[in-house]
């Protein structure tokens, strides 16, 4: 990643150059000759100490900047039909009301994606900041598996196997748990046929196909092959086997009853969430 950041040259890019922010200095890192086809095939870039620093520092610096932009007005609008619905500025239709409905109460998503205002006022987040196993499958698509077929994501539990302090003692409870997203702009795309892609891993490509997982993934046998598309999964009528089977969340969902017209209902619903209903 931080071969690529340091080489995009065109405004198609990136529009503003990494070192324009970070400093001259911010990429000035000896890239071995064949570093492009190692970064394309997957392969391990072979670095001396000095330039290794450098990579993870830049690598840090980069992190900063996507979190800046996340934390930004631009990211953080609160402009959709919802945010205007809550100022009695908009009207959900039936649907939407049957969706909100839902969210709220058989479908118990505001469990983790509450719905409570902020402590400093501003509108819900959609999430409670938790970690959590969803048995969501492995994703077929993933390129790890081209490099790594055993690959398997570990999620919150994975990063606290590798400190070296008392959060040691935490791994086993919190193996294949990913951080409770957001629900805002769940649905916003740039364009028209864009194809989004959810979960950790990118396993769904459909909120219908979320939502029905939510609902059925401990009715619906599995799937005999575990590396099923959602498309495919959805075709047969089964889900494939957990991606990490450890703290599977069965309290909040698997088995939640919904009807279709509920599933339907949700995801109108969530569709209310995207930004640029109105203007800031």
């Amino acid at each position: 990643m931080v071969y690529r950041v340091c080489n995009a040259n065109t405004p198609s890019q990136y529009p503003v150059a990494f070192e324009e922010v970070w400093g001259p200095e911010a990429c000035d890192i000896n890239w071995p000759d064949g570093t492009d086809r190692s970064c394309k095939d997957g392969q391990r870039v072979n670095l001396d100490p000095a330039d290794r620093d450098k990579v993870d520092a830049a690598y840090d610096a980069i992190g900063l900047s996507v979190a800046a932009y996340e934390a930004s007005p631009e990211v953080n609008q609160y402009t959709s039909k919802f945010d205007a619905y809550l100022a009695g500025q908009a009207t959900l239709t039936p649907e939407e009301e049957d969706g909100l409905e839902v969210f709220q109460g058989k479908g118990l998503c505001a469990a983790c994606h509450v719905l409570d205002p902020q402590e400093n006022g501003e509108p819900a987040l959609f999430t409670d900041y938790t970690f959590d196993n969803l048995g969501v499958p492995k994703n077929p698509e993933n390129p790890v598996y081209d490099i790594d077929p055993g690959f398997v994501d570990l999620g919150l539990g994975g990063f606290l196997a590798t400190r070296p302090d008392e959060y040691g003692q935490f791994v086993a409870e919190n193996i294949g748990k990913q951080k409770v997203p957001t629900l805002r702009n769940v649905d916003l795309r740039p364009g028209n046929g864009f194809t989004k892609a959810y979960m950790h891993n990118g396993y769904f490509k459909t909120l219908e196909g979320v939502v029905n997982f939510y609902n059925t993934r401990d009715v619906k046998p599995a799937c005999p092959d575990p590396l099923t598309t959602e498309a495919d999964a959805l075709a047969q009528g089964c889900w494939p086997a957990p991606e990490v089977a450890q703290n599977v969340n069965t309290d909040e969902l698997g088995n939640l009853g919904l009807t279709p017209m509920e599933e339907a209902a949700l995801v109108a619903f969530m569709k209310t969430l995207s930004d640029g209903y109105f203007e800031p």
